[in-house]
């Protein structure tokens, strides 16, 4: 099949199209499209003899560079597994590291003023990942927000700003997060001017030159999917630009997916770029190609670059596992990355690299525990086929990449044997061809013979190889036109070393059972005051006391998603859900005028409209109207009492006496118990010299609640799935004989009851690998 590839659209570099505020024009056939030319104020640089940029790359230090990068987000693993880490990513080839900074992660507490920093935590754990970073050699990208998304309650802003004074007219539901309301733009500036001072110390500007650190800033995040109206959003980006400029960030600004700095041709937007994120699956080209031509169209002063190019996916409750999604295999990240850069994208960081796991209960609304989102280093720091294909690709970016970021794209008629064969080509400077050849076709591979024939006449012919969805690059040395005398690209990885032998399987058989003493201590609260009124910003379990008539029918209205259990008179009541499942129906005992509520929060959105919804029950109505409500001191202590029961010097600490029940085995509980908890103990091997096998834990339980490890609160479990597998972090686990590790699971109840149907640890023999390289 014959194809022709306009030079219009393959050599992005000769483009002069403006930026537009509505997206790009349409094209004309046969030709450009047709606009109005209007001159914009160059690029402001700070430093531009530090780093600058072009229509096509990064300039740092005098030299040229392709930034390859990947998202490694420091909260999500914990601080001793940093260094395997960062040797897995440096030994895979990549130059430059990524994270968000999570406002929430950083100011859970509400502090008592704008100029109160008091509640700031863990500024030093960023810090420290900063400086490590440095030592590995990376250049830095930092996203500090202030919305993040990513996955992470609350789209990472505080729980605490629901509390917060809002305009009395509201744009929209969601118009006061991410808007430019004076108060909300004073607290994004609060949090700027904490962070910010960690961030500057680190940019490259501050040292000297040749050495690692900072070279980019985001604001916001994926400005696109916000519907707010043009101006506001106009008037948050300045305000964000102008607070990170005033606290001292100097290194080039961006943004991602947000058209308003594309469109920007003066004023403080004009130091911000725009990137792109992409998540095909398998339809790439039709994704990628639309979007970075329209990229460029728009945005012609700057390089083409990939904040989020698709490193996996992540999983959500009742969905299936990372690893177990079609269309994230290592083809696909392969044809995905070769298929960017034949674009001429100089700028990719994938989203994730590393992805790390939700630990404690930081998880967006319905999203896992795990955030292994089978990235090329797994959640447990395994590696496998994916990883294998990243590694390939980083060793072309650090054999080529000089070349690949002033390389023009070529314009080529071309044949291949097979017609949904594309070739396309790219020739740097020095005269170097890269010719890319691929398919989109992931049922069976490809071989043929393949021609091409440049604009000047020269012609190449070549014999190809594609795996099903298969995409590779031949280079052929500057003046050299013989395909023999080319070299096939990206290079396969070095196979992997498997252990013949692992560690066995530890299978746990019983458990001591209690019950949560539900509070004594109760307030009274005003109708329809969210738990964050009175300073409960968390989500863990929360007790409620409806007082009412007796026998009365009582119906609570709560945040979609969430749920409750409910007990009254000894016993547990069964709910009625409206069809919304925000309001649920309970039926009073004729004897009993109270029950006590356990509210479970499903995890705070962090996308959309939903973003920043107070939780708790809003309403509760009974027969003669408004009911009273009644909430207990704290959250059950479930949170501090999971960490005490796990630690090995608070071995004994309890919430009333403890039975012993087979695990699998149905058991008789209390009958109007609102949490059960579960404790077990168990044992590993040594550590074997030279092997890294990372630890799990298998569950299956009926309820939902949470897991804690020797102090330490893993995550969520769900019983609607897809999680049975929880990784343990080798530095929170006891080796050997006579050291014991302790793990507490506490349950509520659901349609299904509480009981244990299955628990063990046992070693990930999918990602146990003969050297210790990633660590555990």
């Amino acid at each position: 099949m014959k194809k022709h590839i306009p030079q219009t659209l393959i050599a992005f570099g000769l483009l002069t199209y403006p930026a537009f505020a509505d997206g790009p024009p349409a094209a004309t056939t046969g030709g450009s499209p047709a606009i109005d030319i209007v001159a914009a104020q160059p690029r402001p640089f700070s430093h531009p003899d530090r780093i600058r940029y072009d229509s096509q790359c990064f300039t740092i230090d005098g030299k040229d560079v392709f930034i390859f990068s990947g998202a490694f987000q420091y909260f999500r693993c914990p601080k001793e597994l940093w260094p395997q880490r960062f040797q897995a990513i440096k030994d895979a080839g990549f130059n430059t590291v990524e994270s968000y900074e999570a406002w929430n992660y950083h100011e859970p507490d509400m502090p008592d003023s704008l100029s109160d920093f008091s509640k700031i935590v863990r500024l030093d754990e960023l810090d420290d990942w900063l400086t490590m970073a440095e030592k590995f050699g990376f250049y830095i990208i930092v996203r500090p927000g202030p919305y993040i998304c990513a996955e992470w309650s609350n789209g990472g802003y505080p729980r605490w700003m629901s509390t917060l004074e809002k305009p009395a007219t509201p744009l929209r539901k969601e118009a006061w997060l991410r808007s430019d309301d004076p108060v909300y733009l004073a607290w994004c500036k609060h949090w700027y001017d904490a962070v910010c001072p960690v961030i500057a110390k680190h940019q490259i500007t501050r040292k000297a030159p040749g050495e690692p650190g900072v070279i980019l800033f985001q604001i916001e995040n994926e400005y696109n999917y916000s519907k707010l109206p043009n101006d506001v959003k106009v008037n948050d980006l300045t305000a964000l630009v102008q607070d990170a400029e005033g606290d001292g960030i100097d290194v080039p600004l961006f943004t991602c997916f947000t058209s308003q700095t594309r469109s920007a041709r003066s004023g403080p937007l004009r130091a911000v770029f725009d990137c792109t994120n992409f998540y095909p699956k398998l339809k790439i080209e039709k994704n990628l190609g639309r979007d970075l031509k329209a990229q460029r169209i728009a945005q012609t002063d700057a390089p083409l670059g990939t904040s989020e190019l698709q490193g996996g996916w992540f999983a959500q409750v009742g969905g299936k596992l990372s690893d177990q999604q079609p269309g994230i295999t290592q083809q696909q990240i392969q044809n995905l990355t070769l298929y960017a850069w034949q674009m001429g994208d100089t700028m990719t960081n994938y989203y994730m690299l590393f992805g790390g796991t939700n630990f404690g209960d930081w998880a967006g609304a319905d999203n896992i525990t795990s955030y292994d989102y089978n990235a090329p280093i797994r959640e447990d720091g395994g590696i496998s086929e994916r990883y294998q294909r990243v590694w390939g690709l980083g060793q072309f970016i650090h054999d080529h990449g000089a070349g690949l970021t002033r390389a023009q794209g070529v314009d080529i008629s071309a044949t291949a044997s097979d017609k949904d064969v594309e070739i396309a080509e790219r020739k740097a400077l020095d005269g170097s061809r890269y010719i890319f050849v691929r398919t989109e076709n992931a049922d069976s591979p490809r071989a043929g013979t393949a021609q091409l024939t440049e604009k000047d006449g020269t012609n190449l012919a070549f014999d190809y190889k594609l795996e099903p969805f298969g995409s590779m690059v031949l280079y052929l040395p500057p003046g050299v036109t013989d395909a023999k005398k080319g070299e096939w690209l990206p290079k396969p990885a070095p196979a992997m070393k498997k252990p013949a032998n692992l560690p066995e399987p530890v299978l746990l058989t019983q458990a001591l059972r209690s019950f949560d003493s539900q509070p004594v201590d109760w307030q009274p609260l005003k109708p329809g005051a969210p738990v964050e009124s009175v300073g409960i910003f968390g989500s863990h379990f929360f007790y409620y006391r409806i007082t009412a008539k007796p026998g009365a029918t009582i119906t609570l209205q709560i945040q979609r998603k969430d749920g409750i259990a409910a007990a009254s008179g000894g016993t547990l009541l069964k709910g009625t859900a409206d069809k919304t499942k925000t309001h649920i129906t309970f039926a009073l005992p004729p004897d009993q005028t109270q029950m006590v509520v356990l509210y479970e929060n499903m995890g705070h959105e962090n996308f959309g409209p939903n973003v920043g919804e107070p939780f708790g029950i809003l309403s509760a109505q009974g027969n003669d109207g408004p009911l009273e409500i009644t909430r207990s001191t704290g959250l059950s202590k479930e949170e501090e009492y999971g960490e005490k029961l796990t630690d090995a010097s608070n071995s004994d600490a309890n919430a009333g006496a403890a039975e012993q029940v087979d695990i699998g085995k149905e058991t008789p509980g209390a009958p109007d118990a609102l949490v059960t908890w579960y404790r077990m103990r168990f044992q590993l091997p040594e550590k074997q010299e030279g092997l890294a096998a990372p630890w799990h834990l298998h569950l299956e339980a009926n309820g939902n609640g949470f897991i804690y490890i020797n102090g330490h609160c893993l995550g969520r479990y769900r019983q609607a799935g897809p999680q049975h597998d929880f990784f343990l972090p080798g530095c929170w686990l006891n080796y050997g004989s006579g050291e014991w590790n302790r793990v507490a699971v506490d349950l509520r109840p659901l349609d299904k009851g509480v009981s244990l149907q299955a628990v063990s640890v046992a070693p990930d023999a999918s990602f146990a690998v003969e050297t210790a390289a990633v660590g555990q």
